[in-house]
């Protein structure tokens, strides 16, 4: 996803730039080198045509936060001239060119990352040693070389590099001696820091003046001088410098110089422009070496070769390329689709955006290419259809990243249909799609019919069960997800095919209630109808109630009218059958009674009926058609005849019953006033509480009145008025006069003896 050395995980570098920044090893030794040639001409100030000055460069790199080892100066290095098999130093003997350090000494910057902060104590210097010489043309090839020990002891990638120098040669040969060739220069120094697992882009590439072509590897960096003293090349500044064969570092397995990050890593180098790519995945330092030869009409004229150090850490903050409300394809692919308009404001999510300074958008619009800067610009896309683009964080920086869309522009899908239907038929409704789009395939559609109906076809028929105003909803769907709807009110009332009703009732007696109900379908209370009756008479309305007074077969015309004026007739004959209704009769054979006969005899006379109910006092049903009643209590009793006919219509009698108490007593002939507690007092004996008015009067055999009473129970015993003297044994009259349940007065004589 990130190009140009773009840095997307920046997570945890403070540990290992402390690391290198600090570590008094690391800043005491030189961190990488190169040398370089130019032709200046002829030498002795291009009077001598048997000869050239050359202009030799050495650059060499080391940590600037160093508190040891400083930059040589002066430097000495040796050129060696090949002699058959041997190597001769052109200046004789040991001796050695010496050259001073350029001055100021150059600070290499730090990576440009915007995302990252770096500690202040991270950086790097360059140190430039340059030397003009004038060498003669000859048949075979220079050589010249500068070597010293040792490089830092953090390296992760080779063996004990605390004891590991470094040797820096270019040769110079024939065909660039009579040519006056000039060597390839590298134009970038490698990045500072590389970021674990975040893919990285360098331009290692070198400049050549004469345009050779110029081919790129990975190569082995060299070893050179040692520990010891003395001046040999086991010595910390070999003097002179040692001849070839030089031997390469040792790399620590599984690293080699083709892989001097790892396998895993897969760092490349292109061969024909130098670009270094790949996403190192341990954290560490790692020598790299890169060489370049030049050549011209297939002749090697020189080659080049640096060695240096990639610093791998761990990196904090996040720069990443995000774009809200899109579909993500892809880490680095984003789509979106814009339904139903051109225009569209870009939802940059991306992170972290405190470290983006800038952001630049890249998009198709119109046939031309255009750009934006904002944030989250808006655009106006001029047509439908697929648009590219591309959108850059931190353009042109060490710390960036590129997102790309496609976003598909769907201005004009539209929902639309037409319904078909014979407004006053109950026929189905039609439905047509019209829906279209020119940048997409509608392909589903829902129809929200009203009534609880849907549908999923294109073009439906719906049949309605009712009428009514029907809200249709299209909804349609286009194959890339776009959305529209339409709605449209369907006023469906047709006029029924088939004019029904349903009456309460078909038959009964005058006057006759009969409610008639409309079942046409399809109707409801929005229709107008109009009832015309046989008997002259008219309504309307959904539902009526019709009376009809006399007795007679009728019938109906019923009338219905559509709210959108469509009318319908029917005729029915003969539907309601109106009757007189009956005609109650009976016998009753007796209506006083007393409760020693209490029994009546009912008898139901009527003519033309189907049924009947006695009703006693209210709530006793009888439904025999002769009934033998008997009352169990006096009083005045309530008797009801319903007659019944085959119509449920009635007809009702009533009448009461009067049921009186009957008495009966009796008077004794005779009672023993003598205490023991029998036949103690004299009385009548009986049904004492059925006297209405009552009175007893007792006389001796002369007509005296002895005792006298009104109470029922009140006795005589045998003392004059209950309370006098005792009266003597013999015979007495009693007298009760009373009034029976029937009102009538009474009675009773009885003579009867006192016996003492």
């Amino acid at each position: 996803m990130p190009s140009t050395l773009n840095f997307n995980t920046f997570r945890r570098c403070l540990a290992l730039f402390t690391y290198l920044a600090c570590s008094p090893l690391f800043g005491a030794h030189i961190i990488g080198g190169e040398m370089y040639y130019e032709c200046l001409g002829n030498g002795s100030n291009g009077t001598d045509t048997t000869s050239r000055s050359y202009l030799i460069t050495i650059k060499l790199y080391r940590d600037c936060a160093s508190s040891g080892a400083q930059f040589d100066n002066p430097l000495g290095f040796t050129i060696y001239r090949r002699q058959g098999g041997n190597w001769v130093n052109v200046r004789g003997g040991n001796r050695e060119f010496s050259v001073s350090l350029k001055t100021p000494v150059r600070q290499i910057d730090p990576p440009d990352y915007p995302c990252l902060v770096l500690p202040p104590n991270v950086c790097g210097e360059t140190g430039i040693y340059q030397q003009q010489v004038d060498l003669p043309i000859i048949g075979s090839e220079y050589l010249i070389v500068w070597q010293r020990c040792c490089r830092n002891n953090t390296i992760t990638n080779i063996l004990d590099p605390e004891s590991t120098g470094a040797t820096y040669f270019i040769e110079i040969h024939p065909e660039a001696q009579r040519t006056c060739n000039n060597s390839p220069v590298f134009i970038n120094f490698p990045p500072t820091v590389l970021c674990v697992n975040a893919p990285f882009k360098f331009d290692h590439s070198a400049f050549d003046k004469e345009g050779d072509l110029l081919v790129y590897e990975f190569c082995e960096p060299l070893s050179g001088g040692g520990r010891q003293g003395g001046g040999n090349c086991q010595s910390v500044i070999p003097t002179p410098d040692c001849l070839p064969p030089y031997t390469p570092v040792a790399f620590r397995f599984p690293y080699t110089a083709l892989f001097p990050l790892g396998v895993n890593s897969q760092v490349n180098i292109n061969s024909l422009n130098g670009i270094i790519t790949g996403t190192p995945d341990v954290i560490g330092q790692f020598v790299v070496g890169v060489c370049v030869y030049e050549y011209r009409n297939g002749t090697l004229l020189s080659v080049v070769k640096r060695d240096f150090q990639f610093n791998v850490a761990s990196c904090e903050g996040t720069v990443e390329a995000r774009l809200g409300g899109a579909s993500q394809l892809t880490p680095d692919q984003f789509s979106i689709t814009l339904c139903g308009t051109s225009e569209y404001q870009f939802q940059n999510a991306s992170i972290d955006s405190r470290y983006i300074k800038d952001v630049l958008w890249i998009y198709e619009n119109g046939g031309r290419i255009d750009s934006l800067t904002e944030w989250a610009p808006v655009v106006q896309f001029e047509e439908g259809g697929w648009h590219s683009g591309r959108f850059i964080l931190n353009p042109g920086s060490n710390c960036g990243d590129t997102g790309y869309f496609k976003i598909n522009i769907i201005p004009d899908l539209e929902a639309d249909f037409s319904a078909i239907y014979d407004s006053c038929s109950p026929g189905p409704v039609q439905f047509t799609d019209k829906s279209s789009s020119t940048f997409s395939a509608v392909e589903q559609w829902k129809w929200s019919a009203g009534d609880g109906i849907v549908s999923f076809l294109q073009h439906p028929s719906i049949r309605y069960v009712r009428p009514g105003k029907y809200p249709v909803l299209l909804t349609v769907w286009d194959n890339f997800g776009c959305v529209q709807t339409r709605y449209e009110e369907i006023n469906w009332f047709p006029s029924p095919e088939v004019l029904i009703f349903s009456p309460s009732k078909s038959e009964g007696c005058v006057p006759l209630d009969v409610g008639f109900r409309n079942i046409s379908f399809p109707t409801d209370s929005s229709y107008r109808f109009v009832w015309h009756f046989s008997d002259g008479k008219t309504d309307s309305g959904y539902q009526v109630l019709h009376r009809f007074e006399r007795a007679g077969r009728y019938g109906l015309r019923m009338e219905v009218t559509s709210p959108l004026g469509c009318y319908g007739e029917r005729d029915f004959f003969d539907v309601i059958e109106a009757s007189d209704p009956p005609v109650a009769s009976w016998s009753v054979d007796r209506q006083d009674v007393s409760t020693a006969n209490p029994e009546v005899h009912l008898r139901d006379l009527s003519q033309g009926t189907v049924g009947r109910s006695w009703i006693i006092d209210g709530n006793e049903h009888f439904f025999d058609e002769d009934l033998v009643y008997a009352f169990g209590d006096t009083g005045i009793h309530k008797i009801q005849l319903i007659a019944v006919d085959r119509f449920l219509c009635t007809d009702t009698l009533e009448t009461t019953i009067r049921v009186y108490l009957e008495v009966h007593f009796y008077l004794p002939n005779a009672f023993t006033p003598n205490g023991d507690g029998k036949n103690d007092a004299f009385g009548p004996v009986g049904s004492l509480n059925a006297f209405g008015q009552y009175g007893m009067t007792i006389y001796d055999r002369w007509g005296t009145k002895v005792f006298t009473t009104s109470g029922p129970g009140d006795f005589w015993n045998g003392s004059f008025n209950n309370s006098g003297k005792p009266m003597p044994s013999g015979a007495y009259v009693c007298e009760v006069y009373y009034t029976g349940t029937d009102g009538s007065p009474k009675v009773a004589r009885q003579v009867f003896a006192l016996i003492r």
